[in-house]
């Protein structure tokens, strides 16, 4: 299996930050910033935080010029004007690449509006995320941002036709006792147990 680079891949990317800006190259910033995820820290300043932690192993390990690190400012920045769709089917194509279950396990899908990601007072709507999460090994495996808590359906069943794993037992709420979304989960090849609601007793 031809291996994938991860790094690599993420060098394609888009820098849309302006030349005086771009003292850390855009591969550096999300590597850090997707290893930092993985460990557990959320936001900006914790990112931030992981960097200036693991200096000194970031510097080695990514060959980052300078022996400086990104501040949270400069990861904010990146991830504000990146090019989401291309980056999230990046992190796909290598969490497909590296992810193999040998054994059945269960994965709960479930929609969150996220705290704090209104961007001006007057908004009205948190970022609602949609995310497919594993029980056995406690691992978000994929999210994805959606516009309102009534377009989850649809990117739910446009999730599973890229979900990498087979075998698994899909759980979802009421609101995805879908035909489509469950035809979606027998032809990726997974199972599904779903919660139904007093007026879907024919579901």
């Amino acid at each position: 299996m031809k291996e994938f680079n991860l790094r690599e891949e993420l060098k394609t990317l888009k820098d849309n930050r302006r030349g005086q800006a771009q003292q850390h190259k855009i591969d550096v910033v999300l590597m850090i910033t997707i290893m930092a995820t993985m460990s557990g820290h959320q936001g900006y300043r914790a990112i931030g935080d992981f960097a200036q932690r693991y200096k000194k192993e970031l510097v080695k390990y990514l060959s980052i010029e300078k022996e400086r690190v990104p501040a949270y400012a400069t990861v904010r920045r990146v991830l504000m004007n990146i090019n989401h769709k291309k980056f999230e089917d990046i992190f796909t194509k290598w969490m497909r690449h590296y992810m193999r279950k040998t054994h059945s396990g269960w994965i709960a899908v479930d929609g969150k509006a996220i705290k704090g990601t209104k961007q001006k007072e007057e908004d009205k709507k948190l970022a609602h995320l949609v995310s497919f999460f594993a029980s056995d090994s406690l691992e978000i495996l994929t999210a994805r941002k959606t516009a309102s808590k009534s377009n989850e359906i649809p990117l739910v069943q446009e999730m599973m036709e890229t979900f990498p794993l087979k075998d698994m037992i899909i759980t979802l709420d009421a609101m995805h006792c879908q035909t489509k979304t469950l035809k979606a989960i027998k032809d990726s090849g997974n199972d599904y147990v779903v919660q139904v609601k007093d007026n879907q007793k024919n579901s």
